[in-house]
């Protein structure tokens, strides 16, 4: 059946739609955490089974980028000023950055007894300092849901897991662009209203999907990481020479004795070969 609603006849799904967008305030209207949650789980899963069916990456591999697809559906929301998305996000975020911290330990030079002293350190610095910083600095649907903060948190993905495969690092790097792109995409949606009549964009259009927000400090800090980053991503990945690496020589030439250096003989000459 359906109902009259402005002058039409229109499905009761719609109209009830059309009825609910007249009463509820425009933040009710908005993509709720469930929604997004859902859709970035789902977008996951068939992202993980893509990658192993399709590009032949491990079980394990998949997995870990379905979770990093799923999590990042919620990323946009850590501009929010309270509530479940922001004590979610950061119990989730304080958790991952200390396990990312111990894939690199080596590489800084942290070992032992002070590897659980920075992880702990690590975890509390994010999930209360970050949290409350953020609330000071950032306002909601700010720049935090943009597409430079969808490149930044790719690129922070890309530098951050330790992989010494490229494509490895892709993937989970990409798992997490998706996930951020659901979110952005959603909210547009949803700033979307039909009353049955006619289509009407709410005051929040557009505010997902951007490259610039209303305010220059917040674009310039974005723009300026987004293009660090991206520097580092691609001389991370060779595309861009790093400068302070040199190649090394495909020929090496001795031009004298070493000195108090050991005998030796070349590889490919016979085993009975005087050293010298």
């Amino acid at each position: 059946t359906s109902e009259r609603l402005g002058g039409s006849n229109v499905p009761p799904f719609f109209a009830f739609h059309a009825t609910e967008s007249r009463a509820k305030p425009l933040l009710e209207l908005m993509a709720a955490y469930r929604e997004h949650i859902t859709v970035s789980g789902a977008m996951g899963i068939a992202y993980a089974f893509g990658a192993v069916f399709m590009f032949g990456f491990s079980i394990t591999q998949a997995i870990i980028a379905a979770i990093l697809t799923w999590i990042s559906g919620m990323l946009p929301d850590m501009d929010s000023q309270s509530g479940k998305p922001v004590r979610e996000l950061f119990g989730v975020t304080s958790a991952l950055a200390p396990v990312l911290l111990l894939q690199h330990t080596n590489q800084l030079g942290i070992s032992g007894d002070r590897e659980m002293l920075f992880a702990l350190l690590l975890y509390g610095v994010v999930r209360y300092g970050g949290a409350e910083l953020l609330g000071r600095l950032t306002v909601h649907r700010g720049m935090f849901h943009s597409i430079p903060a969808l490149i930044i948190a790719t690129e922070v993905t890309f530098l951050s897991y330790a992989s010494p495969e490229i494509r490895v690092k892709l993937l989970m790097a990409l798992g997490v662009a998706l996930g951020f792109l659901s979110h952005l995409i959603l909210d547009e949606m949803y700033s979307v209203q039909w009353d049955g009549v006619r289509v009407k964009l709410n005051k929040s259009a557009g505010s997902a999907l951007k490259f610039f927000g209303k305010e220059s400090l917040p674009n310039g800090l974005a723009l300026g990481l987004m293009m660090f980053l991206t520097y580092a991503s691609l001389t991370s990945a060779g595309v861009i020479p790093d400068p302070n690496r040199q190649a090394a020589p495909e020929i090496l030439e001795i031009t004298s004795d070493i000195k108090d250096a050991p005998a030796y003989r070349m590889v490919d000459e016979p085993q009975d070969t005087i050293l010298r």
